[in-house]
């Protein structure tokens, strides 16, 4: 069996080593026991150690100790921090972009600029602001129309506000502005984008790619899209690759996008395998792009890796083999839904909290469990969180959308009534189905 190393200890890294433990033998670095990763490793007798998921010398001194075959680094951090540089300097077979190639994800001003080179069709207007005697300049270049506010570097889906949502009126853009104005820190400004959010991933091997099946992430904290942004509070894909309110060609516009960006890394000499994962709009002009991820999403990775039709050990070592041209990669014709258990007081830091989960229980109803911001207890309860991050996410593949969205709210009102959890009810119901399906865009909306 081949085996593999799995870099974090979030729902995503999670996925990751339950797949792999079908057919190879798991190892992890976390900065906690995560314990569906720390499940996975047992099946084959891997190993696992405690530390630093950013410190590239003791990963590589980990692999090599262990003689693992493979080492697949898909966390922001670790990848903006080169891990992945760290790790193939040493002779380990890393999967994951390097450093600079990570950039696209944490250089924001460069990815957009990328962006306007290679297909500027798709890109939305926007303005660099470096110093404060900029910043009355930048907002007029926009003439009224609402605005976004993105800070430089990673911001775990929480740094960006949005005119209308966060920011009430130009003043309090400004002020955030100037809040974020220091360290010689650069500012992206960008007109407010109307219409469908939504994600694509492109798996490659730095030339071959296998797109994977579009996802609509919910990052708002309550239901109706109320409360602050989070890491994303649940996702759904359709049986289809496109979304209800997406056609093929909008799907065709993003792959464009996507495959553009891996050619030019590839004429840049630029290192770039495992996922591309791009953010885009459907507006009332069609697609426009909105930021990039160098790596699987979370709860998005968490989608689409449950419709893998294949060994997820098989297609990571084409990966790093090159060989994708050589895949027959597929993805299950189903729908998939994604909700996560969160505490109260997510994404503020709150106290403790211990639980108790029935997960073999779930599993016998079909769900999947996948365990983040949560250890085993050491207490009379099974499980207590250990950050204020999301405590464990639950996955449905089913034959549609809304019944998926429903089985799996049934199934979580059983469960985690006296857990002290909390979940998004309305993520994929029929009233969010319904509102893809007959939103108009508004006439009367400013554009740039």
């Amino acid at each position: 069996m081949k085996s593999f190393l799995v870099i974090g200890n979030g729902a995503r890294e999670a996925i990751f080593a339950d797949k792999l433990a079908y057919d190879s033998v798991v190892y992890a670095v976390m900065a906690h026991p995560n314990p569906t990763i720390v499940e996975a490793i047992k099946k084959n007798n891997g190993q696992f150690i405690i530390g630093d998921i950013n410190d590239g010398d003791f990963i590589a001194d980990f692999a090599i100790k262990n003689n693992i075959d493979y080492v697949f680094v898909n966390s922001d951090n670790p990848l903006a921090s080169g891990v992945v540089d760290k790790l193939l300097a040493k002779n380990v077979k890393a999967i994951g972009p390097t450093k600079e190639g990570a950039r696209i994800e944490w250089d924001k001003i460069y990815s957009i600029d990328v962006v306007k080179k290679i297909t500027p069709q798709f890109c939305p207007k926007y303005q660099v602001i470096e110093k404060s005697s900029q910043i009355d300049d930048a907002i007029g270049f926009f003439k009224g129309c609402d605005l976004v506010v993105k800070p430089q570097g990673l911001t775990g889906g929480k740094g960006v506000k949005v005119m209308g949502e966060h920011l009430k009126n130009i003043q309090e853009v400004k002020e955030y502005i100037q809040s974020l104005l220091k360290d010689d820190a650069k500012i992206l400004l960008t007109e407010k984008l109307l219409g469908f959010e939504f994600t694509i991933m492109a798996i490659t091997d730095g030339d071959e790619i296998i797109f994977a099946p579009a996802t609509y992430d919910y990052p708002y904290r309550y239901n109706d899209d109320k409360g602050p942004g989070t890491g994303g509070m649940g996702c759904f894909t359709a049986k289809s690759k496109t979304l209800p309110f997406m056609t093929n060609k909008d799907f065709d516009d993003c792959c464009q996008i996507l495959r553009s960006v891996i050619d030019y890394f590839k004429a840049q000499k630029i290192h770039f395998n495992g996922v591309l994962n791009g953010g885009f709009f459907l507006t009332e002009y069609g697609i426009k792009f909105m930021e990039f991820n160098a790596r699987f999403g979370d709860p998005e990775g968490v989608n689409v890796l449950s419709l893998i039709d294949d060994s997820f050990a098989n297609l990571l070592e084409a990966i790093y083999q090159k060989r994708l041209f050589a895949k027959d990669f597929k993805f299950l014709s189903k729908a998939s839904v994604v909700k996560y258990l969160v505490t109260k007081e997510y994404p503020n830091k709150g106290a403790q909290v211990k639980f108790n989960l029935d997960v073999k229980k779930i599993k016998d109803l079909g769900i999947d469990v996948y365990f983040s911001a949560a250890k085993k207890s050491d207490s009379e309860f099974d499980y207590e969180t250990v950050s204020s991050s999301r405590v464990v996410a639950l996955s449905l593949v089913g034959e549609d959308i809304v019944s998926s969205s429903d089985k799996l709210n049934q199934i979580i009102d059983s469960f985690i009534a006296k857990t002290g959890l909390e979940y998004r009810q309305d993520i994929a119901g029929q009233k969010e189905i319904t509102k893809f399906e007959t939103t108009k865009f508004d006439a009367n909306v400013k554009y740039c």
